[in-house]
């Protein structure tokens, strides 16, 4: 399933705003799911991209494959190709390999269409005049059935809970909870810092956490080269996401993860980040690696007062 219930038995606010319908198969064999981008799921003019976006694309593809061998994500590589708007949208899915018991290549790609409204039929999609605004290649196994060698060299370690305190995030925090590591915060948003944050989240509404959450937690955060503060980087910024990698280690289990980002090089305004998230007994659950850019905050919402992420 990709809509979990809360505590109160209803369904959580993070599913109702991710939620996609299978509205049958094309002419050329790619499936469709329709679905509506939330405006509460904005910052600036623009959904939530790299995480919310994302978690719409996922959502579609645990449905396509929810009664498969496999059922489980085991990576996905998702490019940004332009801005989502809030409003309808359809995710076609296209067969790139196809496996009995193995591995399986799928591509799913975010469409939409000005003035289009939220389609019912596979019948009412005509591809003319839509734009791809999120591109992903997803790879599909069953972890029970996977077997081999294991072996840990050096891994990635999960953040300590303990160094951390309760955190509001500017975006998003109605919905999501969690705590933070302030240790590599300076002391307001114009001073320095290091570029890596480490923190604990859960949804506020009791959510389990589960594959769909995944990719959107491993994009939220304190983008790293935010920390090293206004003076330095020249005003507020903005860092948009251009490509995402998630690789999934295991099945996600309990209602919080702890997770952790660092940003080694920025170069030219482009920045590599990379990191992990953890469940609770710090076991492993996916690993995460993105390309972004810093630019002004102009970039993202005309008109729109900035406002500090810490």
């Amino acid at each position: 399933m990709s809509t979990t219930e809360t505590n109160q038995g209803a369904l959580s606010a993070f599913d109702e705003a991710t939620n996609t319908v299978c509205i049958g198969t094309t002419e050329t064999g790619a499936a469709l799911y329709a679905g509506t981008a939330s405006k509460n799921w904005c910052i600036g003019d623009v959904p939530h991209v790299s995480c919310y976006v994302i978690a719409l694309v996922t959502d579609a593809v645990l449905r396509h494959f929810s009664n498969k061998h496999q059922h489980d994500p085991v990576a996905l590589n998702c490019f940004y190709m332009h801005k989502t708007s809030v409003g309808p949208f359809v995710v076609s899915i296209e067969n790139l390999k196809i496996s009995k018991k193995g591995y399986c290549l799928v591509k799913a790609s975010l469409l939409q269409k000005e003035g289009e409204p939220c389609l019912t039929n596979a019948d009412q999609f005509n591809s003319e005049g839509y734009k791809e605004k999120v591109h992903v290649i997803f790879t599909m196994g069953n972890f029970d059935s996977e077997e081999g060698i294991n072996y840990m060299h050096e891994p990635y370690r999960a953040p300590n809970k303990s160094a951390m305190t309760p955190f509001k995030h500017t975006f998003m925090g109605e919905y999501i909870g969690g705590y933070v590591d302030r240790s590599t915060m300076g002391k307001d948003h114009l001073s320095m810092g290091k570029p890596e944050f480490h923190q604990a989240l859960h949804f506020r509404d009791g959510r389990n956490i589960d594959f769909k959450c995944i990719p959107y937690f491993c994009d939220f955060f304190v983008t790293p080269p935010m920390l090293l503060g206004w003076d330095y980087l020249g005003g507020p910024v903005w860092c948009p996401t251009m490509q995402l990698e998630v690789l999934f280690k295991r099945r996600p289990i309990g209602k919080e993860v702890l997770t952790s980002i660092v940003a080694p090089h920025i170069i030219n305004g482009r920045f590599d980040c990379s990191g992990g998230i953890w469940d609770t007994n710090g076991e492993l659950v996916a690993l995460t690696r993105h390309q972004c850019l810093v630019v002004p905050w102009s970039r993202n919402s005309k008109g729109i007062k900035p406002k500090p992420r810490f």
